[in-house]
Order: structure tokens, then C-alpha cells, then sequence
């Protein structure tokens, strides 16, 4: 009975040290811990397992008690890590666009958007995802417009650019417009958000996804890159923010409620819809190039696709220091960054940037009603 106390008791503390390390050092080099789970499992997982032992060891009753400031935390704005750069916004620079033809390696088989993997004319490896044949704009420049704006906040994540494919010699790709973004090197598995529900650029994140309304921001979304054993954390496949999903136009109820698991849902459902949670079941779509986007969103009630322990830990700490950072993308940033997805209506474009800069807003009033505002 002592040897089992004592095996448990071990366990438990190297738990702890690793969740520890994990969420404080800022490069993480040792324990690299990834997931090869599938979509069921690793939904599963975040929407009930780790729910259910938050609440078995009265975590939220803990939090209220004791404070939950994140472990890798100070007063001054972090300088970086494993998971972010601090780099000005206006630093776009994504190298070089790929150089067509693309050879391709191999066809895309999983996933709801086809497209392939392919090697580009300087023998660079992409991953190739096309648009919708009924909406023929819209999940190229949600990806890039999304992957930009992540990228201007300093998280790491593929360059994305918008092609108009040929030479491919494939009928079904030529003609076609698609995003093509950049394999990351030395990829050894996806992560859990959980594993890092610590970690201030973690919970941050959530700000970031409720302004883009990234609602599948999974780790089904997610890669770990590991080089000279340091491992960087990226966030991945943006055809799903703002008013797409999965290159098609996002139903209303996305960003509201869970997909499981939701009480919003169940209340919805028992009142026969005459209950729900803010969004319009009707709303529109304000073209094929944007689909179903507006500023009608509360960025504290927002909600990704399932249930994300980090995104709940955050604070208003961790709140305000990703706030500061949205807030330094100005018009002319924003402006920038959508020029680079290559709508081709001027009408979209502009409706584009007046919703990014109203759903910015409703982000920005959280610190500017806050003791201190926007000031450094």
C-alpha cells in the first residue's frame, strides 16, 4: 500500500513539474509533448474530459481563492517564446510568394476542402487548399487575411498567399484559385491548448480568435515544429475565421455557443428557437468573397467550436496584454493585410476592413473602460 502511495505521489509531482515547466520557461526544449489524437478524441477530450476533471478538483473554487495570474507572466509585455515574437505589425514580411507551376506530390485526403500537397518552382513544399466552386474568393482570403493578422500579433504561423493555379497539368486544380501555405519544417504532432492553460499567450489567444471569430481554433489546428530541440508551437488552416467555414459561409450560430455540450443549445432546442443566444438565424450573407461576418459579438461571450480550458483561465491580465498588441494594427495595417487577399470587389474589401475595425472596437472598449486604459 506504502510502494502505491508513494509511485502515485511520484507521479504526481513529476506531473506537476512538467505542467510547470511547460507553462513557464519561455522556450520549451525538453518533454516536448505532442498529440496524434483524432478529431473525435481531441474534441472529446475538450469538451468533456478536461471540463470534468476542472470541476472534480474544484479548479474554478480554486481560481476564485487563490488568483489565477498565468505562470509565465510579469508586469512588462513578453519578449517571446515558443509560441510568439514580439515583432512590429508592420513587419509582414513573408518571403517569397510561391513560383508556379507547382508540382503536385500528393493529392489532399482528409479534410473537408480539397486540394494537394506540392512542391512550387523553387522546389519549396506548400500545402495547397482550394476555394469553393460557389464561393470562389472566400476561404483563400479568410486564410490569409487571418494568418496575417496572427502573424502581426507575433504567433507563429505558416505564410499563407492567395494563387491562381495552372501549369499543375491536373484538370481538376488548374483555373482554380486556391491559398497555398508554406509546410512547416521538422513537424512531429499537434498540441493540446490545455497542456498550456498557464501560459498568458495562451489564454490571449482567445481575444484574438473572438475577434476573427477563428471558431475552430482546435488542436486539430495546430502543429508542433521541433529544430536543434527547440520546439515552436503554430497555429494552422484559417478557412474557417470570420465569415467562412470551411471555405463556405459560416451559419449564424458559430461564435455563439458550442457545437456539443452547449446549455445554450439545450435551451434553444427545449424553447423550439425562440430562445437563443444573440445571433440572428436569418442573417445574410454579405457576399460569396465574405460570407456571414459582422461586428454583432461580445468579445467575453464568444465561443470557439468546443469548449478551451486555456481560453477560460484567462484573466484580465492576460486580457489586457493581448488587448495592447490588437490595438497597435491600425487602419492602414488592416488595410494592408486584406489587400493581400485579393477580393476583387472594392465593395468587399472595404466592408472587410469596417467590420475588422468595429469588431476591433468592441475588443479595444474592454481596456479602455479598464483602471489604466490603453496606456503603456
Amino acid at each position: 500500500m506504502r510502494l502505491v502511495a508513494g509511485v502515485t505521489l511520484c507521479l504526481w509531482a513529476c506531473g506537476c513539474a512538467g505542467l510547470r515547466y511547460a507553462n513557464s520557461a519561455p522556450t520549451i526544449k525538453r518533454h516536448i509533448r505532442t498529440t496524434d489524437d483524432s478529431l473525435f478524441v481531441s474534441q472529446f477530450k475538450a469538451a468533456v474530459l478536461y471540463p470534468a476533471r476542472d470541476i472534480l478538483t474544484l479548479d474554478p473554487l480554486c481560481r476564485t481563492l487563490f488568483g489565477d495570474e498565468a505562470w509565465n507572466a510579469t508586469d512588462a509585455d513578453l519578449a517571446g517564446s515558443s509560441f510568439i515574437t514580439r515583432r512590429d505589425v508592420t513587419d509582414t514580411a513573408w518571403g517569397k510568394p510561391p513560383v508556379q507551376p507547382f508540382r503536385i506530390d500528393r493529392v489532399k485526403s482528409t479534410g473537408a476542402t480539397p486540394g494537394f500537397f506540392g512542391t512550387d518552382a523553387d522546389g519549396r513544399k506548400y500545402l495547397v487548399k482550394l476555394d469553393h466552386p460557389d464561393y470562389p474568393e472566400l476561404g483563400s482570403s479568410v486564410s490569409v487575411i487571418a494568418s496575417r493578422v496572427y502573424h502581426a500579433l507575433g504567433y507563429n504561423v505558416p505564410p499563407t498567399f492567395v494563387v491562381d493555379l495552372y501549369g499543375t497539368g491536373d484538370d481538376r486544380f488548374d483555373g482554380r484559385r486556391a491559398a497555398a501555405s508554406l509546410l512547416i519544417p521538422d513537424v512531429i504532432g499537434h498540441f493540446q491548448f490545455d497542456w498550456f492553460r498557464y501560459r498568458r499567450e495562451i489564454r490571449g489567444l482567445r481575444m484574438v480568435a473572438a475577434w476573427l471569430n477563428d471558431t475552430d481554433r482546435t488542436a486539430s489546428n495546430t502543429l508542433v515544429g521541433v529544430r536543434d530541440d527547440v520546439a515552436r508551437y503554430y497555429l494552422i488552416d484559417f478557412n474557417s475565421t470570420l465569415g467562412a467555414w470551411q471555405g463556405q459561409p459560416k451559419e449564424p450560430w458559430r461564435g455563439w455557443r458550442y457545437a456539443v455540450g452547449s446549455p445554450a443549445r439545450f435551451l434553444e432546442v427545449l424553447t423550439l428557437g425562440l430562445i437563443r443566444p444573440g445571433y440572428d438565424p436569418h442573417q445574410p450573407l454579405v457576399s460569396p468573397a465574405v460570407g456571414r461576418l459582422d461586428a454583432n459579438f461580445d468579445p467575453l461571450t464568444w465561443k470557439p467550436q468546443v469548449a478551451n480550458t486555456a481560453f477560460d483561465h484567462m484573466t484580465n491580465s492576460d486580457r489586457d496584454w493581448i488587448v495592447r498588441r490588437i490595438a497597435r494594427l491600425q487602419p492602414e495595417h488592416l488595410e494592408a493585410i486584406i489587400d493581400a487577399a485579393g477580393l476583387s470587389n472594392p465593395k468587399d474589401r472595404l466592408y472587410m476592413l469596417d467590420t475588422l475595425l468595429a469588431r476591433q472596437a468592441c475588443i479595444l472598449k474592454l481596456v479602455d473602460d479598464s483602471p489604466g486604459g490603453l496606456q503603456p
